[in-house]
């Protein structure tokens, strides 16, 4: 039953802010179409979101907004290291409904850079 609903919030993930191959990550930030391992590198380098999907990495499009990556988006790669969270399950507190935010999902929340990340590692860390 979990996996089930966790592939449900996957596909409104897609739905919603899309997961883009790298291809389109490079045309949603201008990057030159000659230089073919930019996204791979910025992903290695911990400065975007990336999930696995059907063996390949694929990225959340909410990362992305007017060219750029949102500037919290590292802070939450590294953070997510930090505390052991993979990804994919950063990803998904992000896109999931939180006490942390009165029910909202901590994505709708990306320009609060410092509140985010300090919900996202309590979050992470808390003991119950």
């Amino acid at each position: 039953m979990r996996a089930v609903r966790i592939e449900t919030l996957w596909r409104d993930i897609e739905a919603t802010w899309g997961l883009l191959t790298p291809d389109a990550v490079m045309k949603a930030l201008g990057l030159p179409e000659i230089d073919v391992d930019a996204v791979s590198r910025m992903r290695t380098d911990g400065q975007l979101l990336a999930v696995e999907r059907e063996g390949a990495y694929v990225y959340p499009g909410f990362q992305f907004e007017s060219g750029h990556v949102a500037p919290v988006v590292p802070v939450l790669v590294e953070l997510a290291r930090d505390v052991g969270w993979s990804q994919n399950e950063l990803v998904i507190w992000l896109c999931s409904p939180s006490g942390y935010f009165g029910g909202d999902r901590p994505v709708e929340h990306l320009d609060e850079a410092d509140e985010l990340a300090e919900k996202a590692r309590d979050a992470a860390t808390v003991e119950w």
